[in-house]
């Protein structure tokens, strides 16, 4: 594609007004109409409460158990983990600081409560194997 000018295009060159029927000239275009007001849409009913919302919201916040229970397990599934890292750190003969710090990190913190018994008392077993591990390091390390 060649360019040949660099003058303006064919079509910008007119312009066209726009009467907007309150008149021509300055007196009858904008500056005519900046005092009035707009009128308001017709038939609208008026903004709904913030209780509305509000219930939106509260529906918005019911957890859904199948969230909660994945939370849970990854939180058994993190404990374990760090469990089996002190395993395999302590048959070397070194436990890293690190190590201890994640696994008290898990045991202390909230942990997600899950709607299922079984699970819990899964998470109950891996949480008390956890703190014992804890409970004997520390007694040694004293």
């Amino acid at each position: 594609m060649k360019i040949t000018g660099s003058g303006p295009s064919a079509g910008t060159s007119q312009r066209r007004r726009v009467s907007n029927g309150a008149g021509d000239g300055a007196a009858g275009g904008f500056a005519g109409q900046v005092g009035v007001r707009a009128p308001g849409p017709a038939g609208l009913a008026p903004t709904p409460p913030l209780a509305a919302l509000s219930g939106v919201l509260a529906v918005q916040e019911v957890e859904d158990p199948r969230a909660e229970r994945r939370r849970a397990t990854r939180h058994g599934h993190s404990l374990l983990d760090e469990l089996r890292a002190l395993q395999l750190a302590m048959v070397d003969g070194q436990v890293p600081e690190g190590i201890l710090r994640r696994l008290a990190g898990l045991v202390d913190g909230l942990r997600p409560s899950a709607a299922d018994a079984r699970l819990d008392a899964v998470l109950d077993a891996i949480e008390l194997r956890a703190a014992v591990e804890l409970a004997k390091l520390r007694r040694k390390a004293r």
